[in-house]
């Protein structure tokens, strides 16, 4: 068996994608060997034969047979349904669709006050000659021009990112993981989505003291290859 993880990264070798570190968090999870294949935003269109659009894209080769499948939602069930004599990542079925509500949440909630507090970081860590497509692609989406995306004063746009993770903060006051006494997808999810700052912005999204600060060392801790591959010197998210 042959598993190559297709992730995206910027100079230096930061891995900014939240969505490709839920996969590395759910391939160490269930224990998998598998190799890392590190492309740039120019790069997707040609993974696994051509015709992707995003990453994390996985590719399989299991006895002769190879696929390939996308999207951290698809690749994660695709984990758990083609090894389920390996640890599961989400327990049962009331587990999955915990975890299907978690990566909705992020999605709708917690994302877009991450992005006005940290795109212009990650613009600025795009290699130029993909800089131009980078802000045509996103202001033709949104609507507006990164800067006005990240309109206003920094300390007001983490303090939103700050508001946005209450309920996560609340969970965590009272249990070591979003699932309990273990981690599971449910915390890959909201973990991934704290790497991305991590790797890009020098800004400290997070207070000294909030109780997601110990959860999240704990998630770098869980794996050595994850804590290896985040590449920048810990000070809080």
């Amino acid at each position: 068996m042959s598993i190559v993880l297709h992730e995206l990264a910027l100079a230096g070798g930061l891995r900014p994608s939240a969505y490709c570190w839920r996969v590395r968090y759910a391939l160490e999870h269930k224990a998998l060997e598998y190799r890392v294949m590190a492309t740039s935003f120019a790069g997707i269109s040609s993974i696994a034969g051509g015709g992707q659009k995003t990453v994390p894209v996985m590719e399989i080769s299991d006895a002769g047979v190879g696929r390939v499948v996308g999207d951290s939602w698809d690749i994660a069930n695709d984990l758990e349904n083609t090894y389920p004599d390996r640890p599961s990542l989400f327990g049962d079925a009331q587990g999955r669709a915990f975890a299907f509500f978690i990566q909705n949440w992020c999605l709708h909630a917690l994302h877009k006050p991450m992005m006005k507090a940290i795109i212009l970081d990650v613009y600025d860590r795009i290699p130029p000659d993909e800089q131009e497509n980078f802000r045509k692609v996103r202001e033709q989406r949104l609507g507006m021009t990164l800067e006005e995306i990240a309109a206003g004063p920094i300390d007001e746009r983490i303090a939103a990112v700050r508001a946005a993770l209450e309920p996560a903060r609340a969970v965590l006051q009272t249990q070591p993981f979003l699932s309990g006494d273990v981690p599971r997808h449910v915390d890959y999810i909201l973990a991934g989505q704290l790497h991305w700052p991590r790797e890009v912005t020098p800004a400290r999204i997070l207070e000294v003291g909030d109780p997601i600060v110990p959860w999240f060392e704990r998630m770098l801790a869980l794996y050595d290859r994850i804590g290896a591959d985040s590449t920048r010197t810990w000070d809080g998210p």
